[in-house]
């Protein structure tokens, strides 16, 4: 089957989104009927508390192409994604939010760049954040710097959403860590990747419930899963503690053999300070390594699904 005739999944992730579904679902189909595409539109509950579920059991009552997955709790955005990536058929997958801030009206370009061949990835790049407010937008900013000096990893606009390959998501589907963060993974398998720059829309409906605790969770997940350059990094501080001791030294035993007074305490408590912050902090890093390998050894599922729903099924 050629790229041309090869059918599209398109995967969503959803939490509390059941007063926006039936919109989305409506602004995808305008978009895909347009390119004259076989295509499932995937809809992931991931453990909502709103009517979620029951939209997705509505929509799929009248519409084939339309499938539920229902988690039985909250598992998490990137359980979702995987969980959509496991379930999809097509030959190519799109990832995309389900707020309506990924526009479903570049779908026809993505599914167009895919066709020409040549790639196996269409990463969607964020070309403006214009409805976000400031701290949204600095904490994004502070956020990818880190990515970057961490893993090496130029996320600057990136997005979940993205269209691979069959190819693509077999390799994704293929890393079998616990600890997942989908856009950096979808950068990290390579092949040949090209770029759709979109600003970032309105939400349908609602406001964005991310909370800085989740976001500091989502980074330290993301930074500990590709790489262990922070363990690098407390290695280095404890090299300047070792040079600044033994400069010190120097200087104590200097005014000894001088028989001068040997004088500092306040910079003799700074560095204690400092050293003694610096060791907590590292015992942390240490902890958050240790806590991944432990939840990988336990080998539990990244979700549980409490139901699957069938297009055109009642």
């Amino acid at each position: 089957m050629t790229k041309t005739q090869g059918k599209v999944s398109v995967v969503a992730p959803m939490f509390n989104e059941g007063q926006v579904l039936a919109l989305f679902a409506e602004k995808v189909h305008e978009a895909l009927l347009s390119v004259s595409v076989d295509y499932e539109l995937i809809f992931v509950d991931d453990g909502s508390r709103d009517d979620t579920s029951e939209r997705i059991r509505e929509l799929a009552a009248v519409d084939p192409r339309i499938v539920g997955i229902c988690f039985s709790r909250n598992f998490g955005k990137e359980a979702a994604i995987v969980a959509g990536l496991r379930h999809a058929t097509g030959s190519a997958v799109v990832v995309m939010d389900g707020d309506g801030q990924h526009p479903p009206a570049i779908l026809p370009e993505m599914i167009a760049l895919w066709r020409q061949g040549g790639v196996e990835v269409v990463a969607a790049i964020k070309q403006g954040r214009v409805s976000d407010p400031w701290h949204v937008r600095l904490r994004a900013s502070l956020f990818n710097r880190m990515m970057l000096a961490a893993t090496g990893l130029d996320l600057e606009g990136g997005s979940d959403f993205q269209l691979l390959d069959r190819t693509a998501v077999d390799a994704v589907l293929a890393l079998g860590e616990r600890g997942r963060f989908f856009r950096g993974m979808a950068q990290w398998v390579g092949f040949k990747r090209q770029t759709i720059h979109f600003n970032v829309a309105e939400r349908l409906a609602g406001t964005g419930r991310w909370s800085i605790r989740q976001l500091v969770r989502l980074a330290l997940t993301a930074i500990i899963s590709f790489t262990a350059r922070p363990l690098t990094w407390i290695m280095g501080i404890g090299a300047l503690g070792v040079a600044i001791a033994l400069l010190l030294g120097g200087q104590a035993l200097f005014s000894w053999f001088t028989g001068k007074a040997v004088s500092g305490w306040t910079s003799l408590t700074i560095l204690i300070l400092f050293f003694g912050s610096a060791n907590l902090f590292a015992v942390g890093v240490v902890g958050e390594y240790l806590g991944q390998v432990y939840q990988e050894v336990k080998q539990r599922p990244l979700y549980l699904v409490r139901e699957v729903i069938m297009g055109g099924k009642r």
